[in-house]
């Protein structure tokens, strides 16, 4: 996935400046594809060189002027092409499981510390996906139901994500305080699940 697909996709739903794909990026995906301010405006000035969005000046009275943009019927085919490809299976990074791995160098107190400082952080994006959820109830009657059904099959994918990943982390917690995390309970666990 690329943050210029992702750019002409928050276009195809309204005109914006690069601030305020900034503020949609914040309040609507961010838990899968994060961008920072210099990348989108990076990334907005070669989609416009490529000819894929253009802009419209807006002058303000006392701060410089806006640049609106807006997809053009080349970025439109851009962004429905790339919509109907399949999406590249990406390598996983997760800096955690690369902890645990190498786990068994820990005691039983620092291992126990960087679980929950990890249940903790899930707990924290659950909550924000309560809001993301209590703001889409809020604004219902404002949003048809064809621009709601992509952002919430992300939200679903990020609460059942964040949902697994929780009940894991307990487990694991769980099974540590009662000395059953061990090597053969694990195997266990693994064998049944793929049963």
């Amino acid at each position: 996935m690329s943050l210029r697909h992702t750019i002409l996709g928050f276009l195809s739903i309204q005109p914006m400046t690069g601030y305020d794909l900034k503020r949609h990026f914040d309040a609507s995906v961010r838990h899968f594809w994060s961008a920072d301010q210099a990348a989108i405006y990076r990334t907005l000035g070669e989609l416009e060189r490529d000819e894929l969005v253009d802009f419209e000046r807006v002058a303000q009275a006392t701060r410089p002027d806006r640049k609106v943009f807006s997809l053009t019927e080349r970025g439109r085919a851009e962004l429905d092409h790339w919509l109907a490809t399949p999406a590249p299976t990406v390598p996983r990074r997760e800096p955690l499981l690369v902890k645990l791995f190498f786990a068994g160098r820990l005691g039983h107190a620092a291992l126990r510390g960087l679980l929950e400082a990890e249940l903790a952080a899930v707990d924290a994006e659950l909550a924000g996906f309560r809001q993301i959820s209590a703001s889409i109830h809020a604004d219902r009657g404002t949003d048809d139901e064809a621009t709601l059904v992509g952002p919430l099959i992300t939200l679903t994918n990020g609460v059942q994500s964040g949902i697994a990943q929780r009940a894991w982390l307990r487990g694991l917690l769980r099974r540590q305080a009662e000395g059953t995390l061990t090597a053969d309970a694990l195997l266990e666990e693994i064998d049944a699940a793929l049963a």
